[in-house]
């Protein structure tokens, strides 16, 4: 394996390896690009990371990695299918799972799965759950379709030659339209959980797949999690009762 340790990172430097460490900070127009990357600074505004799994000690940059492990998230922007954070100060998130030690103020997340957070701390903080928000899941959607119109063409030519393939291939394009229909409706399995007792104004969004909004403002109290209730005609957001009518 092919292993990059540097001292910090200077402006503008593209590096690209297996696997990167880096002691010091990465300064701003940087460009990492790893499988493995941990930086035991803090990443800049205007820097941009890209690994399978990150560890940031205090991030200002554009992450973007399947798994990410961040100390301290200030003004800095996360794209992962999982992000764990222990102390959120500001910023925004997008990912499938996002879990959280502390949350200050001005934090903007949107999931398409799970928002856990131990407390919230601070005010102005948005938590939202909609697939449609999360740049990772709205790509892994293109590529399933693309697959779809692959399997599509080969159903038909198999049907012509191969006969004995039909039915896999049938099989194959079902799984992905059951993936596809989960991911639409995921606002409807979505939890959102903040562990202890919430003192400030805070925006809780769930948006359903017709465009749907449900909403609520924290006042200062305890909540069980957050999730959605469906019934004939309409949705209700669990605990707090609010309700959105279904045309």
């Amino acid at each position: 394996m092919k292993i990059e340790n540097r001292d910090r990172i200077d402006d503008g430097v593209e590096l690209s390896s297996e696997e990167i460490h880096i002691a010091g900070d990465v300064k701003p127009n940087s460009i990492l690009e790893a499988v493995n990357l941990e930086i035991d600074g803090t990443t800049y505004t205007d820097s941009i990371q890209f690994a399978r799994e990150a560890k940031i000690d205090t991030h200002h940059g554009t992450l973007r990695s399947h798994i990410a492990y961040v100390n301290t998230l200030e003004d800095g922007e996360i794209h992962a299918t999982t992000a764990h954070i222990k102390s959120a100060l500001s910023g925004i998130i997008y990912a499938q799972d996002v879990i959280i030690e502390s949350v200050s103020d001005n934090l903007q997340i949107f999931a398409s799965n799970s928002i856990t957070i131990k407390s919230v701390n601070g005010k102005n903080n948005l938590f939202k759950i909609n697939y449609k928000d999360v740049p990772i899941i709205n790509s892994k959607l293109d590529l399933i379709n693309d697959d779809i119109d692959d399997l599509k063409y080969s159903l038909e030519d198999a049907k012509k030659h191969n006969i004995s393939q039909v039915t896999q291939i049938e099989e194959k394009i079902k799984e992905f339209e059951d993936e596809i229909n989960g991911i639409e409706n995921s606002t409807l399995n979505g939890k959102i959980i903040i562990k202890e007792k919430i003192n400030e104004s805070n925006k809780i969004i769930f948006e359903l797949n017709g465009g749907e909004l449900i909403s609520f403002i924290t006042k200062t109290a305890k909540y069980t999690p957050f999730y959605l209730e469906i019934s004939q005609n309409s949705v209700v957001l669990k605990p707090v009762n609010q309700k959105c009518e279904l045309n």
